[in-house]
């Protein structure tokens, strides 16, 4: 076999096995408002997450434990259809209830250890850049309303990704790609 093509198919498989190890477990929750308990079990801790699976090493159980420390904290993220009207960055009186639950989560004593990426996403129509703005507008809008509910505002962070991440690329006008995400880490 080729030299070049053997490197680079273990370059692929290298690529491919660290992007699975950085994986983020996503729960979408689309037009139905998640439950406070829901909310709380996807964005946990991940003490109950798996643990890696060690190599071979000279003495007896020291690559699981080594491979263990040095595992990435388990990242949850959830995703929810938070409504804003048209060209708007106000939530909307329609996600009043998934805002609240939300905000109840991040207070619980299971959340209270954990920091928060609000990341705001927006359908394909429009300009990157305009969208990309308004995803920005969106998260923080969403912040806002959390630390009015009382979630400590040095446990959230915001971020956009416009419409470069869209969850339904089949139809990139479709209403699931207007979405909030959320992001537990710590």
């Amino acid at each position: 076999m080729n030299r070049k093509l053997v490197f680079a198919r273990i370059a692929l498989a290298s690529a491919l096995s660290l992007g699975a190890a950085f994986a983020v477990a996503q729960t979408h929750y689309g037009e139905k408002p998640p439950a406070v308990d829901d909310i709380i079990k996807n964005l946990g801790s991940g003490k109950d997450a798996t643990p890696a699976t060690g190599t071979r090493a000279l003495r007896p159980g020291a690559a699981v434990t080594a491979t263990a420390a040095t595992q990435p904290p388990r990242t949850a993220s959830i995703s929810m259809q938070i409504q804003f009207d048209f060209n708007s960055d106000a939530v909307s009186a329609s996600s009043q209830t998934t805002m609240a639950n939300l905000a109840q989560a991040m207070q619980s004593p299971e959340l209270a250890s954990r920091r928060f990426l609000i990341i705001g996403h927006t359908d394909g129509k429009g300009s990157a850049q305009y969208n990309q703005r308004l995803s920005e507008r969106r998260a923080a809008s969403v912040k806002r309303s959390l630390i009015r509910d009382g979630v400590p505002a040095d446990r959230l962070e915001t971020a956009g990704r416009g419409k470069s991440q869209l969850l339904n690329g089949d139809d990139p006008y479709a209403a699931e790609n207007r979405r909030v995400e959320v992001q537990a880490s710590g």
